[in-house]
């Protein structure tokens, strides 16, 4: 019986570190010379020390950040698809955006490259323009 942990479990650790706002968790999760890419942003994320750096950030912005998993769906033993959606309520500036206690909540996918048992790319498709709309107007609970 083999003790390799499966992709499958790989993103439910994943996002059990994301809910547990654990950094340190989510970088030994991915590859030193992983990358992680917010496609709706574009902007990559290379390396796992950057990639938690980057992660801690977001949660400065968004300190109750939740993701709600939907469906974790193995491709092969090297791809995985987590559907999800994030809550959350913005506490701190971001950039030209100031904080009012805006909350979003955003359906998104990730899609996840492992190798060696380890994150070796994390792609994450989410909507911007669904985001800054919620950053922009939305002052209410969701």
């Amino acid at each position: 019986m083999s003790t390799a942990v499966t992709a499958r479990e790989i993103a439910s650790e994943l996002y059990q570190a994301y809910n547990s706002h654990d950094t340190a968790a989510v970088a030994q999760l991915y590859a030193e010379d992983s990358s992680h890419v917010d496609v709706a942003h574009g902007h990559p994320k290379l390396g796992s020390s950057e990639i938690s750096e980057g992660l801690g950030k977001f949660f400065q912005w968004f300190p109750d950040a939740a993701w709600d998993v939907a469906q974790i769906i193995s491709a092969d033993s090297d791809h995985v698809a987590v559907t999800y959606t994030l809550k959350a309520s913005l506490q701190a500036a971001m950039g030209p955006v100031e904080a009012h206690g805006q909350k979003i909540s955003l359906r998104g996918v990730q899609v996840l490259t492992l190798r060696d048992g380890k994150i070796q790319r994390s792609e994450d498709y989410w909507d911007a323009a669904t985001f800054q709309k919620q950053l922009s107007f939305n002052t209410k609970e969701i």
